[in-house]
């Protein structure tokens, strides 16, 4: 199997587990407050991945130094507490489908911090690849329906700093791999999320009965494993090419919440999904391998 292909399955998982996000995030709006949720969700995905980071750095005789270590809380406050903190947040004045569409726009943003800060140029088919994926994004959404800005600002502005977090997070996932990039960052991040609840006067413990599993399954799959592939992906493949499999996340969107909200695929969806694949194929025509990292 070549480099490529991996990389683009790695990330075809990331983006299926990404797109139940918004579902069960969205159901934890009124139970719990934004800061908890990404404390309980990043801090748990990082310890489930621990023992494999540990593992990799004795394995490899990596020994993490004072840079890295600022590194990996820069990555944390970037990611776990600005990013995420912010997608939570608008999903209290968005529809779920609406925020999906919009976090996936975060494919721009990296091409666009990729060119100004690193000079590197997307090539013709990634660039009409990333146009055809978002006028597909929103055709599988119907087109942006919204009572005012709040919502989509707040999750645009995600987006941008998501983008800017996978362009930071790279060169440093090659060197230390996915497990320990992820595993010290997210609990960098749940950390200073707590304390965020702390300071608010927040409840120091959200879960109940009623909403346990969804925040297990949040910090086990859709952070632990998700951002695992993801970066395990990204070090296949070139950022702009990864990133964009995240215009095929409204397609994933779309699917489940026919078999689990019972939302029809409309002839807008259908028309949508068509436009993402032929984006995707543009963008990976053109893709290039990079040289591989085991975590």
């Amino acid at each position: 199997m070549s480099q490529k292909l991996q990389g683009f399955l790695w990330l075809f998982l990331t983006i299926f587990l990404f797109s139940t996000f918004e579902i069960v995030g969205h159901t934890l709006t009124t139970t719990t407050t934004t800061a908890f949720v990404n404390a309980f969700r990043f801090f748990l995905g990082g310890l489930v991945l621990l023992p494999f980071a540990i593992l990799h750095l004795k394995k490899n005789k990596i020994k993490l130094s004072g840079k890295d270590f600022l590194w990996l809380l820069f990555l944390g406050l970037l990611n776990a507490v600005f990013s995420m903190n912010l997608l939570q947040a608008s999903l209290k004045y968005n529809p779920a489908s609406t925020t999906a569409i919009l976090f996936s726009t975060n494919p721009i943003f990296v091409a666009l911090f990729s060119l100004a800060l690193l000079r590197d140029k997307p090539s013709s088919n990634q660039l009409i690849g990333l146009l055809l994926g978002v006028i597909g994004s929103i055709f599988v959404t119907g087109g942006l329906k919204v009572a005012n800005l709040t919502g989509p600002l707040l999750t645009l502005s995600s987006a941008a700093l998501f983008g800017l977090y996978t362009l930071a997070g790279k060169n440093l996932t090659l060197r230390l791999g996915s497990f320990v990039v992820n595993s010290i960052s997210f609990m960098f991040g749940g950390f200073v999320n707590w304390l965020l609840v702390i300071i608010n006067d927040q409840p120091f413990w959200q879960v109940t009965p009623d909403n346990y599993l969804r925040l297990i399954y949040l910090g086990v799959f859709v952070t632990g494993l998700a951002y695992f592939a993801f970066f395990k992906g990204l070090s296949k493949l070139n950022t702009t090419a990864g990133s964009s499999v995240f215009f095929i996340k409204p397609v994933f969107a779309s699917i489940l919440a026919l078999l689990y909200l019972q939302e029809p695929i409309t002839w807008n969806k259908a028309v949508g999904i068509i436009i993402i694949l032929v984006a995707m194929r543009f963008v990976m025509s053109s893709t290039t391998q990079k040289k591989s990292l085991s975590a």
